[in-house]
């Protein structure tokens, strides 16, 4: 039975990071939801004698060990000789994929590069994995008590390919979880209002993690008959972490924001000055939005402001861009130009340059316009440019969200100064 993993990924491009190895992250999800636990991830290089001794490191306390990369034709790609020394043994020709390499370029109506037949070898008492999608098949072996599978480094070979080999050797239903999705609460807070369903000696404790300031409480089972505790739980964090919880799983605050503003028959429209942009692509990828997103404005310079969206040119004068009176005037000339019900505007400071002792780099306000009034907020975000960005283009989705069901609730890196 298999309870253990390891997985390694090879490739000199990922110790150099010149590519990003999002293997680990991906077999590791999908080991998890099987019941199988990961005890560790390794990148390595395309050296031989280095990838050998790490399947043989890794078949000691695991089960299965899970390799990416290193099927290519070229001299580089060697966790097939890696394999091979691994287990002691030599490589020979496996008939079905080299048939499989002669079909697919002829199909193609090409001649198969000579280096190409390397693609089919394979150790001796090891067996080849079907690789539809591409010309690298991968290798399935025993080394002592452990299974150890290799597969293509292509994300669109390799993840179908796993999910073949995942589904054969963890047969039976996955492990049922939640995932609780909030933004806008601090992590210290978010943890100590939960802090008796994390303690680790718990039959199913919660696990939170932060990612790009989006908070998540995960809940997992053990077995499928677990699903009705785990619901429980996860009511439970959502209780807690009212009202800054905008959904589970992959729900995303677009998403959420989205299904709101149709379920009331509300529309929205946006106006940006320092995020660019972002808050209109966020909700344009929600298929549908068109439904309930109408358009907006890229106001960046001044006179845009004023020309596009009627801002007085003497509030800007007055108070400058980065203030109540500007980013108020900006969210109500976006709804009242869009005709729509809301409106969500922001301007400030992302940087790295630009800042002042009043109005310091991560100064952000955000307000959202409807006929009852607006709301408007000053933030003080920490981080580098992509950062404030991000964190203000998410804020305004929550703070309009809030505004939606009525609530005034203060959110994460909020100034004092209100509306």
């Amino acid at each position: 039975m298999i309870r253990h993993a390891v997985t390694l990924s090879v490739g000199d491009e990922l110790l150099a990071g010149e590519t990003l190895d999002t293997h680990g992250r991906t077999i590791a999800a999908s080991l998890s939801a099987r019941g199988c636990r990961v005890l560790q991830h390794r990148v390595l290089g395309d050296d031989v004698s280095d990838i050998a001794a790490a399947i043989v490191a890794a078949t000691v306390g695991a089960d299965l060990v899970v390799i990416t990369g290193g099927l290519g034709p070229t001299l580089d790609d060697v966790s097939r000789e890696a394999l091979a020394e691994a287990m002691n043994e030599s490589l020979v020709e496996d008939p079905a994929s080299r048939m499989h390499l002669d079909q697919w370029y002829a199909g193609r109506g090409r001649v198969m590069p000579v280096g190409n037949v390397r693609q089919a070898l394979r150790p001796t008492s090891a067996t080849c994995i079907e690789n539809p999608n591409g010309t690298a098949p991968g290798l399935r072996a025993r080394v002592g008590a452990a299974l150890v599978v290799v597969l293509p480094g292509p994300p669109r070979e390799m993840r179908p390919m796993l999910e073949g080999v995942l589904n054969d050797e963890l047969s039976g239903e996955s492990r049922p979880t939640i995932v609780v999705r909030a933004f806008g609460i601090g992590e210290s807070d978010a943890a100590e209002r939960i802090e008796p369903l994390m303690r680790r000696d718990a039959r199913l404790p919660v696990a939170t993690t932060v990612s790009q300031s989006l908070l998540s409480a995960r809940i997992r089972g053990n077995v499928p008959d677990d699903r009705d505790s785990i619901e429980t739980l996860a009511v439970q964090v959502e209780t807690a972490w009212h009202p800054f919880v905008f959904g589970r799983d992959d729900v995303t605050l677009s998403m959420a924001l989205g299904a709101e503003l149709k379920k009331a028959g509300h529309t929205i429209a946006t106006a940006e000055s320092c995020t660019g942009g972002l808050v209109a692509a966020m909700l344009t990828e929600v298929p549908g939005s068109s439904g309930w997103y109408p358009g907006g404005w890229v106001t960046y310079e001044n006179t845009r402001k004023v020309e596009d969206l009627g801002v007085d040119a003497e509030l800007i004068e007055q108070d400058g861009a980065v203030s109540r009176s500007v980013v108020s005037a900006m969210a109500d000339g976006a709804r009242r130009r869009a005709g729509s019900d809301y409106g969500v505007s922001i301007s400030g400071v992302a940087g790295p340059d630009g800042g002042s002792a009043d109005k310091p780099v991560g100064t952000v306000w955000i307000a959202v316009a409807d006929e009852a009034g607006i709301d408007a907020r000053c933030f003080c975000f920490s981080g580098d440019r992509p950062v404030v960005r991000d964190r203000a283009a998410n804020t305004a989705l929550q703070l309009t969200r809030l505004r939606l069901r009525g609530d005034d609730s203060d959110l994460l890196w909020q100034r004092d100064a209100r509306s």
